[in-house]
């Protein structure tokens, strides 16, 4: 009987503390402002194997900044790839030029994925500049925005770079 006793009250314990806990994360997530950004189209250049797109993130609060907000970069394609793959940033009105990734990827069938924070203080926007240079297959790359501890995504910001022939 009192082993019952003490399990129902252990039982009851882990209750309201999940519910606390629950309730403590909504109140967080209301208290945080809304990140909102716009990702331009992308402009593309192509010479040869050398293919190039630029395109700018912007928040659409102009006085919010980014800082440590994390950008995630998918790469895949329907057909294998061997693809030297450039990625940087510029902060507008600024000549030093910020390298994500530089490196060859080669894919053959698993999504290859990066994640880069930006550790600056960015007022405004980014100007974002992808360039690869294949050795053989078409590259996509997927741009992705994460979710952060200092505002709440309310919805997804994704842009998908597919290279024209």
């Amino acid at each position: 009987m009192l082993l019952n006793f003490i399990l129902l009250l252990l039982v009851l314990f882990a209750i309201l503390l999940l519910l606390r806990q629950l309730k403590k994360t909504s109140v967080e997530t209301q208290l945080m402002p809304i990140c909102d950004f716009d990702i331009s189209k992308p402009k593309y250049e192509v010479d040869k194997k050398t293919r190039i797109a630029r395109y700018s993130v912007s928040t659409k609060n102009k006085d919010r900044y980014f800082r440590d907000f994390p950008l995630g970069f998918k790469f895949y394609s329907n057909k294998k790839f061997r693809s030297k793959i450039k990625i940087s940033y510029v902060i507008s009105g600024d000549d030093e030029v910020e390298v994500i990734y530089d490196r060859v990827v080669e894919f053959e069938d698993n999504t290859k994925e990066h994640i880069y924070y930006i550790n600056d203080v960015i007022v405004g926007s980014i100007d974002v500049e992808i360039y690869t240079d294949s050795q053989y297959g078409k590259p996509t790359i997927q741009f992705e925005i994460l979710q952060n501890n200092m505002c709440h995504m309310d919805k997804e910001h994704k842009l998908e770079i597919n290279f024209p022939e």
